[in-house]
């Protein structure tokens, strides 16, 4: 009784109903109809009814099946290279083993479609909605994603060198070791992104929403991320070397043991930020706000810190050999056990030192006064 459900129409059948609508310029019928291994490359079936039929294995390769209903349809293995399956419904659609490469699926409706391991190299996949859809392991190399809504997808695994994700929506996606080098994700949305040791190389990331993501070991060497918001995210351990972050947004957010050689970290928020063990050497700072933030062992060799806020920050064991510190402002500042010579400090403004912590042994070998003396040294420079 349910095979004579699942396929109400023969392979005959559906051919002779293929035909028939094409003559009668009307949509094909084709629900449950069995389709398996059949040549249909380049044949137009736009607006068809294809719910739950059976066309695995088959040649659909150029085929048009813009707005066509396929929900459930069975197309593990098919050949749908270049097909056009624009605003097409694919919900809950087995895709194993398809080829989609260059596929067009503009607007498709893809929801909960299981893609694993499917290849999407330079398909067309702009504001296809792809809801926790299945693509671990999936090819998207080079795919235009743009707009395209993957909340909560699955692709672990999955390859997207190159590819356009730009203002996308990642939010809670599951990117855990997949390759997204050289993407742009220029206005994407990645809140509660999974993106632990993902390659994020040369990607853009330029204004990007990546609060509270974890990409903790993750590769963003050389990304450009100039106002990108990660509030709260999770960087630790993450490699940032060369990456442009310019403006961004990065307070209460964790960089513990971050390799983060010569960035540009020009205006970066760092508010409460916890930098522990942080590699900032050669980083330009310049005007960033490091207010509260934990710089605790943290390497600032060669660091450009004009005009930074370090209010209240810690630098306790922090390296500042070769630092710029002109017009810093370090009220408050933990400066205990510093590594660093009096030449760093020699044109720090006395006054931004108020209220600094900070051991005699290192203030002496830096030449600074202990705080209970700054008072004192203010008035005698005053009345110089």
């Amino acid at each position: 009784m349910v095979d004579a459900i699942v396929y109400a129409l023969t392979k005959d059948q559906a051919l002779a109903e293929i035909i028939h609508a094409q003559w009668e310029e009307r949509v094909p019928m084709l629900d449950y109809a069995d389709l398996s291994g059949t040549d249909l490359h380049k044949t137009d079936l736009s607006g068809g009814n294809i719910r739950e039929a059976n066309l695995s294995e088959s040649n659909l390769s150029g085929a048009y099946i813009c707005g066509a209903y396929l929900r459930k349809a069975n197309l593990s293995g098919a050949n749908l290279s270049g097909a056009d399956l624009s605003k097409t419904v694919l919900i809950g659609v087995n895709l194993i083993g398809a080829n989609l490469r260059g596929a067009y699926l503009r607007a498709a409706d893809l929801r909960a479609t299981d893609l694993c391991g499917v290849s999407l190299s330079g398909a067309d996949l702009t504001a296809a909605n792809l809801v926790e859809a299945n693509l671990i392991d999936a090819d998207l190399s080079r795919a235009d994603l743009a707009r395209a809504d993957l909340q909560g997808a699955n692709l672990s695994g999955a390859r997207l060198i190159g590819a356009d994700l730009s203002r996308a929506n990642l939010s809670k996606a599951i990117l855990n070791g997949a390759d997204l080098s050289r993407v742009d994700l220029s206005g994407a949305t990645l809140v509660n992104a999974h993106l632990k040791r993902t390659n994020l190389g040369k990607a853009n990331l330029m204004e990007a929403n990546m609060s509270l993501a974890r990409l903790s070991g993750a590769d963003l060497s050389g990304t450009y991320a100039c106002r990108a918001i990660m509030v709260g995210t999770n960087l630790i351990g993450a490699n940032l070397s060369g990456a442009n972050l310019s403006g961004a947004n990065l307070s209460r957010a964790y960089l513990s043991q971050a390799y983060l050689h010569q960035a540009n970290l020009s205006r970066v928020n760092f508010s409460q930020a916890n930098l522990m063990g942080a590699d900032l050497s050669e980083a330009d700072m310049s005007k960033a706000n490091l207010q509260e933030a934990n710089l605790t062992e943290a390497n600032l060799t060669g660091a450009y810190l004009h005009a930074t806020n370090c209010t209240r920050a810690i630098f306790q064991f922090a390296r500042l050999f070769g630092a710029v510190l002109t017009n810093a402002l370090l009220h408050g500042a933990n400066l205990q056990y510093i590594g660093a010579t009096p030449r760093e400090f020699a044109e720090v403004d006395i006054t931004s030192l108020n209220e600094i912590l900070i051991d005699p042994p290192t203030a002496q070998s830096l030449k600074l006064p202990l705080p209970g003396n700054l008072r004192q040294v203010r008035r005698k420079g005053e009345a110089t």
